[in-house]
């Protein structure tokens, strides 16, 4: 698993850099303590990535905020509050499973407790909240004995398996496989630093000499990525493929490059995805045949949020795992209700007699600005 930052209120978080789910949520673990010692808050938006780099899981973190005490915990407390039926909550403990597993338990929740928690928990009666964060139900020789057991087990598993593979004499070829990995991600390596360095037509050189299409899945993403970069849409649909080009430029949000795409590439998808970044709600929802993905689901579930079909947007994002969404609704909601309820007393302040109005008028100007921030949503 992995995590990329998209929008971030601290330069002390890198955006649009894919780093692992463990050292997303060792940064998020250090800057949360150091947020709440700070008085701080400041919100970061990102995204959990699987090894196809196709989107798992959105949300938005805010450091210092007592909600959670890293990445993982946060994501845990926001999916628990999220309501779903038992197909779902299959695949969501299905999705947490897998995020504990990409972590050690030095990480985990119930495992980390910062000083202001050492402090209070012979106070705290067990499973209470404190103001750092939670307090484990499990006592502390407890928990050494279910994860320790945990991790005896993993060790006499990994040290059979280890037995197997040189029994049957297949340590050797695991070995020079290891080799070749490593020298393949190497020369990958300076292919990136060659584009980092500003140098792109080069490595794009050096990329269609040494690997063109016969590459690895990763090498050939980065190959597809630097000719995105220098806009050769042609060339990157070759190397990976027309609907990869598509999803790739609608995650870098340009609308002119997916505008020149269609022209060469023309679909009612790519039709979709321009509809929505130029905000033409209708047209979004007219599409017909669009390959929707999580993010387009998402897209069009914000579009009909957008033209007033509240009930209808419920229906289409209920089984995506994007907190911001389903907080979007939520919001909207309550902001549309209570415009609603101000046109009420109005009308009611209208019908009286002598009329108030002053009153009229000041309950006017909120429903104004109440319809403002609904706009903003």
């Amino acid at each position: 698993m992995f995590v990329m930052f998209m929008k971030s209120e601290t330069k002390e978080v890198p955006t649009f850099q894919k780093i692992s789910f463990q050292e997303a949520c060792e940064r998020t673990h250090e800057l949360e303590h150091q947020y709440r010692q700070q008085g701080k808050i400041a919100s970061i938006d990102f995204r959990v990535l699987n090894e196809e780099n196709q989107e798992l899981y959105a949300g938005m973190y805010q450091l210092g905020s007592h909600f959670a005490i890293n990445l993982l915990d946060h994501i845990q407390k926001q999916l628990s509050q999220m309501k779903i039926n038992p197909k779902q909550e299959a695949i969501k403990q299905s999705f947490l499973e897998k995020l504990y597993h990409e972590v050690p338990y030095r990480l985990h929740p119930e495992a980390i407790e910062f000083p202001e928690e050492e402090e209070a928990e012979s106070t705290l009666t067990p499973g209470t909240p404190s103001k750092g964060g939670y307090t484990s139900k499990l006592s502390r020789l407890h928990r050494k004995m279910i994860y320790g057991g945990s991790a005896l087990s993993v060790l006499l598993l990994s040290i059979g398996c280890w037995t197997t593979v040189s029994a049957s004499q297949q340590q050797s070829d695991e070995v020079m496989q290891l080799q070749q990995k490593l020298q393949e991600e190497e020369q990958l390596t300076k292919l990136y630093e060659t584009a980092l360095l500003g140098d792109t037509e080069k490595a794009l050189q050096q990329f269609s000499q040494e690997k063109g299409k016969k590459s690895s899945p990763t090498q050939q993403e980065v190959y597809m990525n630097l000719l995105l970069e220098e806009k050769k849409y042609k060339e990157a649909v070759k190397v990976g493929g027309e609907k990869k080009v598509e999803d790739r430029l609608l995650e870098k949000g340009d609308v002119q490059s997916l505008k020149t795409f269609q022209e060469s590439f023309p679909s009612s998808t790519g039709t979709f995805d321009v509809a929505y970044l130029e905000q033409r709600w209708e047209e979004v929802l007219s599409q017909k045949d669009v390959r929707m993905t999580e993010k387009r689901q998402r897209m069009k579930g914000y579009a009909l949020l957008r033209t007033g079909k509240v009930e209808e947007a419920k229906k289409q994002v209920n089984h995506l795992q994007d907190e911001r969404i389903h907080q979007k609704i939520e919001q909207y909601e309550q902001v549309q209700q209570e415009i609603q309820d101000l046109q009420k007393r109005i009308e009611e302040e209208q019908q009286k007699d002598p009329k108030d109005e002053a009153k009229i008028q000041s309950l006017t100007e909120e429903k104004q600005k109440k319809e403002s921030v609904l706009n903003s949503i």
